[in-house]
């Protein structure tokens, strides 16, 4: 096992919010609410809860989500079935610091992997329709930025920082 720096600790807090987002907040959302509850505004279904209104007031930030294509649904519903596993992998690997063990970093990197490409795509399709769906793209960057920032700054603590193993 390796040393636990300070940082490890803000790992842990990520994972842990990324976590509570992906099992709860997001699947109180699709199974609450829904994405037609979206486009019924405070009188539909997301009116009635919290979480529902919380994704209301995204549409603030981002229309479209009144009527969101496939792909912003199923890339907003990957971080629920996809990635919620991998943050609570990653939050009993950096608990039990297992997290520099070879196992842990072969699924960090893939999962990081697909987390980056999932983001940059859909930033990229954010850039190319904010001026068409009346987004506040900066708001759009601001929300979306730190899901973009960790699995990045997870392959350099992972690659990039040296550990001094502790045996026994």
């Amino acid at each position: 096992m390796a040393t636990r720096h300070w940082y490890d600790w803000i790992f842990i807090l990520i994972f842990a919010f990324f976590g509570f987002v992906a099992w709860f907040y997001e699947p109180a959302f699709i199974f609450g609410c829904g994405w037609e509850g979206l486009g019924q505004g405070l009188d539909g279904p997301c009116g009635e809860s919290w979480v529902g209104r919380a994704w209301l007031g995204y549409l603030q930030v981002e229309p479209a989500y009144a009527n969101a294509p496939p792909y912003v649904r199923i890339s907003n519903e990957a971080d629920a079935y996809l990635f919620g596993p991998f943050y609570a992998v990653s939050l009993f690997a950096f608990l039990t610091n297992r997290h520099t063990t070879d196992w842990y970093k072969g699924v960090a990197t893939f999962c990081s992997g697909m987390m980056v490409f999932a983001l940059l795509l859909y930033l990229s399709w954010e850039l190319m329709t904010y001026k068409d769906t009346g987004a506040r793209i900066m708001s759009v960057i601001v929300f979306n930025v730190p899901w973009l920032l960790m699995p990045i700054a997870l392959m350099f603590r992972l690659y990039a920082v040296k550990d001094k193993h502790v045996t026994g």
